[in-house]
């Protein structure tokens, strides 16, 4: 196991790390508390870099576990969290103890027991399926998209079987966890400007084969639409964008310039062998499982860690933003109010009524650039974009729409950038499935 962990006593438990921001026109946070002083380095590959935070509570304290089907997950330790916001200021806090104004997020309560729970686990790699329609997280697999989120939250609980449970999708109480967690450890709205992430990928309907090749392993396309691509990315071919109907998910292993012929370069990617036509199209889609067994640091990536070609990894969570729009539940919005609840088991979309809640706050009507987040001290784990404008503050993109949407965060491959922890889709249905669209596991200790 690669990753360090702190070793805590009772003063280190009552250790309170924080940042906060002076809601100016920079994505930079100031450190506050046991968090001040602190260096948080990201690694490429085997690279050994300085990180403070590997030795702190709650942050060197998480590691991977594997579950009794398999799965994968990165174990996150019970904490608080304390948010405020005022005229000139935001602060983020988080403490193994509860301090004065501390919240626990939700995803470290058992709703039917009554009681807190030490521990959660996050899904280390996106959303797969096995063949009994159970939603999995395992490596080696490529992401499961083209469903909705209902499809999804129903494949995540079938998990729940036989005296499991525990099992849901990917919510708004998990998401604020990894999200408080990444802002605080490196003191940034900006995390591309850390860790770049899989958002300069390649989804344009003219990366076409030029020649028809039969039983092969490579298509052959124009250097220039080659030289968008890199060894390890993973790839889908089809007939038209987006389709698939030629294979969805094989790895690029070699790329061959002016091969067959000058200004033709050959992409070589692994599986069985396939048949390629004329103009049938090459494009990204969401990276396979597991490339973070290469990552020394506890954080980093695959090669690089800037120019979007690669994607990223948080503590051993793999993709926590960009390479595939991830769905989040516990929220539903009907023309920019967002309602939320907090227990997985009333999980229902479309639903604008008890047990779900209205926020404080109406969300913005427009696309942009965000630069002020919503906040609802009754529900602070709940941050949606309330005004746009300067991609000076926050960064990253946000869409909406009206009628009654459901939420997705992070971006895609091909995002650029707009996507990051802060970029939030508001702009589709519940019936809305997509090949960028995945979900992540999650499982509550039970």
């Amino acid at each position: 196991m690669r990753r360090q962990f702190a070793k805590k006593d009772s003063f280190e438990n009552h250790l309170i790390m924080g940042v906060k921001w002076d809601r100016t026109a920079t994505s930079t946070l100031e450190r506050t508390n046991q968090a001040k002083g602190r260096i948080a380095g990201v690694g490429v590959d085997d690279q050994i870099v300085r990180n403070d935070f590997d030795n702190m509570p709650i942050f060197g304290e998480m590691h991977d576990v594997t579950d009794g089907y398999g799965n994968e997950f990165v174990r996150i330790p019970k904490f608080y969290i304390k948010k405020t916001k005022t005229a000139d200021e935001r602060t983020w806090k988080i403490s193994k103890t509860q301090h004065e104004g501390f919240y626990l997020p939700k995803v470290f309560w058992d709703f039917e027991n009554h009681k807190e729970l030490p521990y959660f686990d996050f899904g280390k790699g996106k959303a797969t399926i096995d063949a009994s329609s159970k939603m999995e997280s395992k490596s080696g697999k490529y992401p499961l998209t083209k469903k909705n989120i209902v499809e999804m939250r129903n494949y995540a609980e079938n998990n729940n079987a036989n005296g499991v449970s525990g099992y849901q999708q990917l919510d708004i109480h998990g998401y604020d966890v990894i999200k408080t967690l990444m802002y605080i450890e490196f003191a940034t709205l900006d995390m591309q400007s850390v860790m770049r992430g899989f958002l300069d990928g390649n989804y344009s309907a003219s990366d076409t084969a030029l020649i028809s090749e039969t039983s092969v392993n490579r298509i052959v396309v124009d250097n220039a639409v080659a030289d968008k691509y890199r060894v390890k990315q993973t790839i889908s071919v089809g007939s038209s964008r987006g389709n698939n109907s030629v294979f969805y998910g094989r790895t690029i292993t070699d790329i061959q310039v002016d091969t067959p012929s000058a200004g033709k370069s050959s992409i070589v990617f692994d599986g069985d062998p396939v048949d390629i036509a004329i103009n049938d199209v090459i494009y990204n889609t969401g990276w396979k499982n597991g490339f973070s067994a290469d990552i020394a640091a506890s954080s980093g990536s695959p090669v690089s860690n800037t120019n979007g070609k690669f994607p990223c990894m948080y503590r051993g969570i793999e993709s926590p933003y960009g390479d595939i729009w991830q769905f989040v539940d516990g929220v539903n919005i009907n023309d920019w109010q967002a309602w939320v609840t907090s227990d997985a088991r009333d999980y229902a979309s479309n639903v604008f009524s008890a047990p779900y809640e209205q926020l404080n706050y109406i969300n913005h009507n427009g696309n942009g650039y965000v630069e002020e987040m919503g906040f609802d001290a009754d529900k602070p784990f709940a941050s949606f974009p309330i005004a746009i404008g300067s991609s000076s503050y926050y960064r990253d993109y946000y869409y909406q729409n009206s009628g009654q949407i459901i939420a997705l965060v992070g971006g895609n491959w091909a995002g650029g950038s707009t996507g990051g922890p802060s970029d939030w889709y508001l702009d589709a249905s519940s019936a809305g499935a997509s090949l960028t669209i995945g979900a992540r596991l999650l499982k509550k200790d039970s």
